[in-house]
């Protein structure tokens, strides 16, 4: 759940094929990765839930997921066996590891971009109120002062009669 200051109680996630769930999400946890081994073919569903375990409490909230599918590094073969061989796989498992991890930071960067432009835009669009609101207020502040210039000077006026 990306709302740093809201609860994510109520958000659930659940990875499903047709006869039972593979995976779920732990109540009340912010955010979480999950592995799983699953055999080629078949419908797999991956589903996001707000408030269905749980009472609704009618607040909108952002929910980010991205999911990455790679396949396990290969075996090694017969011929290959050795420290040499075992050093090989070692280093393209990192490497998987390495890729993923940069494939995350990516998406919180995407995250971040796209969260600070939707606040840009939320502070612009303050900023114009304020503006409008201030700009309302010199106008009639000036119409105020002016009129009871007049009615004062009206008021103060002396008359001479011939």
């Amino acid at each position: 759940m990306l709302d740093d200051s809201m609860s994510p109680r109520p958000i659930g996630a659940r990875l499903e094929n047709d006869e039972k769930v593979l995976w779920s999400s732990k109540s009340g946890e912010r955010e979480g990765t999950f592995e799983m081994e699953i055999s080629e073919g078949g419908l797999h569903r991956f589903c996001l839930e707000n408030g269905k375990h749980f009472t609704p409490d009618g607040l909108d909230r952002t929910v980010g997921w991205a999911i990455r599918v790679r396949s396990f590094s290969r075996a090694l073969e017969d011929q290959e066996e050795g420290p040499g061989g075992q050093r090989a796989l070692h280093l393209a498992e990192w490497a998987s590891d390495l890729q993923e991890a940069w494939e995350t930071l990516l998406d919180h960067y995407s995250f971040l971009k796209t969260r600070e432009a939707v606040h840009s835009e939320l502070t612009d669009s303050i900023v114009g109120r304020v503006m409008r609101w201030t700009l309302f207020e010199a106008a009639t502040l000036t119409l105020i002062a002016t009129g009871q210039v007049l009615y004062l000077r009206k008021f103060m006026e002396t008359r001479r009669y011939l």
